[in-house]
């Protein structure tokens, strides 16, 4: 049997603040570049929505709150054995950003009006 203890969080040693942002697509690079620990984008938030851009790109999200609750856990260092360990709690999650939408194009200010189709 395995034996895993998982620490409350007002007991954890490792606790942080984090956010939920849930996107209905993917995100490519080009050249195949991996995407861990690069900057993509300026995210803002405000009491119920969020705005994400990302280059000429802007996506526009919703505060939703979760249904059930998420715990997110982390393994402490020291136990890194194979038979079990110890988990920390993290942060608990109870509401989340939804980015349902497709991306609205950023033209700047100076190139608007540029381009007319029709009359």
């Amino acid at each position: 049997m395995v034996h895993i203890v998982i620490h409350s969080y007002k007991d954890s040693v490792q606790t942080q603040d984090l956010i939920y942002l849930d996107f209905q697509g993917s995100f490519e690079s080009v050249d195949n570049i991996q995407l861990s620990n690069v900057e993509i984008g300026d995210l803002t938030l405000s009491t119920d929505s969020a705005q994400l851009i990302i280059g000429h790109h802007k996506l526009t999200g919703k505060k939703v709150k979760l249904q059930k609750p998420l715990a997110v856990i982390h393994k402490r260092k020291d136990m890194m054995d194979e038979g079990g360990g110890e988990y920390d709690v993290v942060t608990i999650l109870k509401e989340k950003y939804v980015f349902s939408g497709r991306p609205g194009l950023i033209v700047q200010e100076s190139l608007r009006g540029l381009t007319r189709i029709g009359k």
